[in-house]
């Protein structure tokens, strides 16, 4: 009886020490399965990870991240993301937002310090290409933001909340494991990309340019390159934009590829290569002293310069020059309106186009219109001018056509009183033969005198204008080879009408009587009798 109590109480202890061990054994697997899911979360949450340089760290997304935690995972420590501050070491074991060390903040200073990171990120420049053309923005101009907007308190709750068992691991992996560092997800507004895009749409659209010329000081020409047209197709940039922000970019300067449709440039290098030889050239002179008249002509004289006119292509200067506005840059001037001078925006251009015209006279281009001005002017020759205008009425405008095998460049020069003009291309001609171009004019019509009554002013004023004589001028073409004429062809026949001598005389506030004795003083057509009848008139005030 007593050995099988022994037995028995070996049984019951055998089997207490078998429950034990089952225990310890339920112990360790739920260990085990615990570690294996720790590193299955852990492998997940790498996956939105950003690493920001060639470090081997990780950032661990914030969505993941209190999964990571709350499984005991071990992050390893990772480089500065945002590019603009220093990296995390092993050593720095902590809770990071991007590069922020969090570890002892408040929630609401984790806050304020993730609202300070993300106004930084909003001053970084992103640069958008299309082509060979480009343009910077900031980020903030696209909209930058962040979608896991609970990031601080994501931040706050590691170690700090959850049962004790979390709380213990996420302690044990920042002691043994290094840095927990949750990253911000950037993401951007789509109207915002929009607008900002379709704001610099200008910059980056334009059509193919071809090759260029350039003139040295020593008048050899240099070959530019040309450039591909560029159309942005707005949608799909946006599209791209956004993936960028959201997937490839954490700050610093960062670029965008927009999508955009390439149309290579006319390679004409081997046409422009043939310029070389000065054609023809023609200079005029100007007066500085009426600075609104001089600036007229510099300006448009600037936008000639520089202009390649292939084989076949027709110039229009009008078109060259554009519209002479205010807007434009471009100043009342005098100019001829019938039979007086008055103030016009751009007056003065017709020197430019006059002077143009004379320098394709010499490189004997095909003049394809051309018109003289209505009264003789004083800085050519009758017959050596060329008038245009943007009258509503009338459009008068000064084309040529490059009749020659090779392009034309055109050289303006102007400034301190000079006007020049410079034709370039291949010569064509025979080296001992020379041209000549003379105006045969009639007998000037000689000026008379007027006078003005304008209510416009007071009485005392008179201002005088025109005095210019008609005349017609036949302007003829003469040829030589080796000195002897061999031709003589009009090229054009110009008629300037006589424009009077006009004096204006202020009437506005005169009495009946004065106004009775200027007229009868204008009756006799002389200027001192009129001047007379001012100078003792009376105003009805």
């Amino acid at each position: 009886m007593s050995d099988r109590k022994k037995l028995t109480e070996r049984e019951r202890k055998t089997k207490r020490r078998q429950r034990v061990m089952a225990v310890v054994a339920i112990i360790l697997v739920i260990m085990m399965v615990s570690s294996l899911a720790l590193a299955a979360v852990y492998a997940d949450s790498t996956e939105s990870v950003t690493a920001s340089s060639s470090s081997s760290q990780e950032t661990v997304s914030s969505e993941s991240a209190t999964e990571a935690v709350e499984s005991s995972s071990a992050s390893e420590s990772v480089t500065s993301s945002s590019g603009s501050s220093g990296s995390t070491s092993e050593n720095n074991a902590g809770v990071y937002i991007e590069d922020i060390d969090v570890t002892n903040m408040t929630e609401e200073e984790i806050q304020s310090a993730v609202d300070s990171k993300m106004s930084d990120l909003s001053d970084d420049t992103i640069v958008l290409y299309a082509g060979d053309r480009s343009v910077r923005v900031t980020a903030g101009s696209l909209g930058l933001s962040y979608s896991n907007t609970d990031i601080a308190e994501e931040a706050y709750s590691i170690g700090r909340k959850g049962n004790i068992y979390k709380r213990f691991l996420a302690d044990y992996h920042l002691s043994t494991e290094g840095s927990i560092i949750l990253s911000l997800k950037l993401t951007a507004s789509e109207s915002d990309v929009r607008s900002t895009l379709e704001q610099y749409l200008s910059n980056l659209n334009c059509e193919p340019k071809s090759n260029g010329l350039v003139l040295n000081d020593d008048y050899t020409f240099t070959l530019e390159e040309g450039s591909d047209g560029v159309s942005v197709n707005v949608d799909a940039s946006v599209e791209k934009i956004m993936d960028y922000i959201s997937n490839e970019w954490h700050g610093g300067t960062g670029g965008v590829t927009l999508d955009a449709e390439i149309t290579p440039y006319e390679d004409t290098s081997d046409e422009l290569s043939q310029v070389t030889d000065l054609l023809g050239t023609a200079t005029t002179t100007y007066d500085t002293t009426d600075e609104d008249h001089a600036t007229n002509i510099e300006l448009a004289a600037s936008h000639i310069d520089g202009s390649v006119v292939y084989p076949g292509e027709e110039f229009s200067t009008d078109d060259a020059i554009g519209p002479t506005t205010e807007a434009n840059g471009f100043r009342p001037g005098a100019s001829y309106s019938g039979s007086l001078v008055v103030e016009t925006f751009g007056g003065g251009i017709c020197q430019v186009s006059t002077t143009l015209y004379d320098a394709v006279l010499e490189a004997e281009l095909e003049v394809t219109e051309r018109h003289n001005h209505s009264h003789k002017i004083g800085y050519v020759e009758p017959g050596f001018d060329a008038s245009i205008t943007t009258d509503t009425d009338v459009i008068w405008d000064f084309r040529f056509v490059n009749d020659t095998d090779a392009p034309i460049y055109i050289q303006a020069d102007a400034g301190d009183g000079q006007l020049t003009f410079n034709i370039y291309g291949k010569e064509y001609r025979p080296s001992n033969r020379t041209v000549e171009y003379v105006s045969e004019t009639s007998d000037p019509e000689e000026v008379t005198t007027r006078f003005i009554e304008s209510n416009s002013y007071s009485l005392g004023y008179m201002s005088v204008s025109g005095g210019i004589s008609g005349i017609s001028a036949d302007l003829y073409k003469i040829v030589y080879v080796d000195g002897v004429e061999e031709s003589r062809d009009l090229v054009s026949t110009s008629t300037y009408t006589m424009m009077p001598l006009t004096y204006t005389i202020g009437i506005s506030d005169a009495d009946s009587e004065t106004i009775a004795a200027i007229d009868a003083a204008i009756e006799t057509g002389e200027v001192s009798a009129v001047q007379q009848a001012i100078n003792s008139g009376s105003t009805t005030e």
